[in-house]
């Protein structure tokens, strides 16, 4: 029955993105650019135009009910995450997806995504409360994560008695899910998604929440009157639910 109401609302609430994108007024299709390689909020992995077998994401798929109320439609453009915003400012696309708000030049959005890193071990196996708590096991996170989440992290790692960083995510979630490792570092979603993917059942894990809140991340961009069009479609989007329908279609089991 729940499986059944979750269709339910998807086809209900894809249908209104889809009206809503035939409104007869009309502005000029735009240029975004989103970055490449971190499903299942982006598919692609390749820096360039959208193809035609482009598998698109949550932030496609937000982006597009976003902009639809107000007539706006989009052509996506994959780069990395670092030259996002240079492509905007070189007049090479009129909005970045998914960056910090960081340059006094570019208009930004409403909170678009968030990212929220958790520790995941097993139902029955260990259940930190702390940070320090990871020291005593063996760990999995993303290259780069003893930096990203701070000291108190890195002593853990350095504690720990099987430490490892993979750069591949579903590489990462695989050697969680095949019992290497005790413990999982990484954002919600994407766990949730590789997790789908790879087989993997929501009840034989648990979620801890030892690195603070939800990290943020919002639309650059070049117009202010287009980003004024996107906050209020995405404002519409997340009151009528149709965002958490889109964004779960992705991730739920």
């Amino acid at each position: 029955m729940r499986r059944l109401t979750f269709l339910s609302a998807l086809t209900v609430s894809l249908a209104a993105v889809l009206a809503l994108s035939m409104s007869p007024v009309r502005a000029a299709e735009m240029t975004v650019a989103f970055a490449i390689a971190k499903p299942p909020f982006v598919h692609a992995t390749q820096i360039g135009p959208a193809q035609a077998d482009d598998k698109g994401g949550i932030e496609l798929d937000i982006m597009k009910a976003a902009l639809a109320p107000r007539g706006h439609s989009f052509q996506a453009v994959y780069s990395t995450y670092d030259a996002l915003t240079a492509l905007v400012l070189d007049d090479r696309a009129d909005a970045a997806a998914t960056v910090r708000p960081e340059n006094p030049n570019l208009f930004y959005s409403n909170e678009f995504v968030s990212f929220h890193n958790v520790a995941v071990t097993r139902a029955d196996g260990p259940a930190p409360t702390a940070v320090a708590d990871l020291a005593g096991l063996s760990m999995v996170a993303w290259e780069g994560a003893t930096k990203d989440l701070g000291p108190a992290f890195a002593e853990a790692a350095g504690k720990s008695p099987n430490y490892a960083e993979i750069g591949d995510q579903k590489a990462q979630v695989k050697a969680f899910l095949d019992g290497r490792f005790q413990a999982l570092i990484i954002d919600g979603t994407i766990f949730r998604y590789w997790k789908k993917v790879l087989g993997g059942k929501a009840a034989d894990f648990q979620f801890h929440s030892l690195f603070g809140g939800h990290t943020p991340f919002v639309v650059g961009f070049a117009d202010e009157t287009v980003r004024n069009d996107f906050n209020s479609g995405l404002k519409e989007i997340r009151q009528n639910g149709v965002y958490d329908v889109l964004f779960n279609h992705h991730i739920a089991d």
